[in-house]
């Protein structure tokens, strides 16, 4: 998956500021997250750093964030190199990613979906384990199994949509389109069922695994209202999910 993104870096980067990303998806993610004060995070599939960088704001005292693509990894050292809070950066596939230590808390904000396969996703997990103590957690957002096919769309205004390879099985491929400016660019997903999340997950050893369903921040109804949000709540294409090691 690394490719795609080294192509849409700076496109993928500029929609952080788009009202969904702001007041649901980070309104969500570091909500579920909680409080890391002292705390060391590891930061997987973390892009440009976007989230890397608010929770070394937010008081962790070791941060490190992975990504496989190079381009992201190098926008995340550009900031770093001009406003050293600290972090660290490594460029690395999580499937095989080499230890980076032992952390209290492993994020992602969309990882396991980019597995290939049920293989794959274990191989993520395992990783994620590997980096865990006892009774650590994992936090991450996911692509929504629970939608049909049906729901795959009616995100125009948002400034998305999406399409899934038919017929709809574990692995097939699933199409973001997403605006920039005047720009239209794509990245792909897969689709995996529930109950193929929670049997590959349960067997890498997470335990407690819960789902959790999108929030919306007061703050973005006030300014939006409460009718822009309804669509897509009604309709969540992402999930929060949470477990322990």
């Amino acid at each position: 998956m690394n490719a795609q993104y080294d192509a849409i870096a700076e496109k993928y980067q500029s929609t952080r500021a788009s009202p969904l990303r702001t007041y649901i998806e980070a309104h969500t993610f570091l909500g579920l997250i909680g409080d890391v004060r002292g705390k060391r995070v590891l930061d997987l599939a973390c892009g440009e750093g976007f989230y890397t960088r608010q929770l070394r704001q937010l008081g962790a005292v070791r941060v490190v964030g992975v990504d496989i693509s190079p381009q992201m990894i190098e926008l995340a050292r550009e900031q770093e190199r001009r406003e050293s809070m600290g972090v660290e950066y490594v460029c690395a596939d999580v499937e095989d990613l080499a230890c980076q230590g032992e952390f209290d808390i492993v994020v992602a904000a969309y990882l396991l979906h980019y597995a290939k396969s049920e293989q794959a996703m274990m191989r993520m997990c395992r990783s994620i384990i590997n980096h865990l103590p006892p009774a650590g957690r994992f936090v991450a957002l996911n692509e929504n199994p629970d939608q049909s096919v049906e729901q795959y769309a009616g995100y125009a205004q948002y400034g998305f949509n999406k399409t899934v390879e038919q017929p709809r099985r574990d692995g097939s491929e699933i199409t973001y389109w997403m605006v920039s400016g005047r720009e239209l660019f794509k990245f792909q997903a897969c689709f995996f069922a529930r109950e193929t999340y929670e049997r590959v997950m349960h067997a890498a050893g997470f335990r407690d695994l819960v789902w959790h369903p999108l929030r919306l921040a007061e703050a973005g109804i006030e300014a939006h209202g409460a009718s822009y949000w309804e669509e897509y709540l009604s309709n969540p294409p992402v999930v929060g999910l949470e477990c322990r090691s």
